[in-house]
C-alpha cells in the first residue's frame, strides 16, 4: 500500500527552491498560498524565520513592535504548504541541481530563485555606519 508521500513524491514534476526569505519570496509564498501550481514541490531556505516588512521604520520610532514590524515566514511557508528549511546555502551544486546548506542537507531543485536582498552603501553615505539598520532577510 502506497503512504501519501510516496503518491505526492510522484506528481510532482517541478521543484522551485526559494534561497533567502526576503521580500520577493515572501510574496512568492503568499501568492503560491493563494493560488497553488499543480506538480510544483515549493521549498524555501533562509537563514532566519523572520524578516523585515516595510514598517520597520515604526519599530525604530517606536510605533510598532517587533512582531508587528516582520513577516514570520514559517506562518507563511505553510500558508503556501511549502517546505521551509531554516539554514544557510554554502554551495550550488549546478552539475547536481542541488542547493547544499550548512547542515549537509542537499535540496534538489529545478528551478531556482535567489533573493539575496540588498545592501546598504555604508561606505559612501556619511554615518550610514553608525546610524543605520540594514533591513536584510539574511541578517535580522
Amino acid at each position: 500500500m502506497k503512504r501519501i508521500n510516496d503518491y505526492c513524491q510522484h506528481t510532482i514534476v517541478k521543484d522551485l527552491v526559494l534561497i533567502g526569505g526576503s521580500h520577493s519570496h515572501a510574496i512568492v509564498l503568499r501568492m503560491f498560498g493563494m493560488k497553488p501550481l499543480p506538480k510544483v514541490r515549493l521549498t524555501l531556505i533562509t537563514a532566519n524565520q523572520k524578516t523585515a516588512d516595510g514598517m520597520l521604520p515604526g519599530q525604530v520610532a517606536g510605533f510598532n513592535s517587533h512582531d508587528e514590524c516582520h513577516i514570520d515566514l514559517r506562518t507563511l511557508a505553510n500558508f503556501a504548504q511549502a517546505q521551509l528549511y531554516i539554514n544557510k546555502v554554502v554551495a550550488l551544486d549546478w552539475e547536481n541541481n542541488k542547493v547544499v546548506c550548512a547542515n549537509g542537507l542537499a535540496v534538489d531543485f529545478d528551478v531556482l530563485s535567489i533573493d539575496i536582498g540588498s545592501t546598504p552603501a555604508t561606505v559612501s553615505v556619511s554615518g550610514a555606519a553608525e546610524y543605520a539598520i540594514a533591513a536584510i532577510g539574511t541578517l535580522i
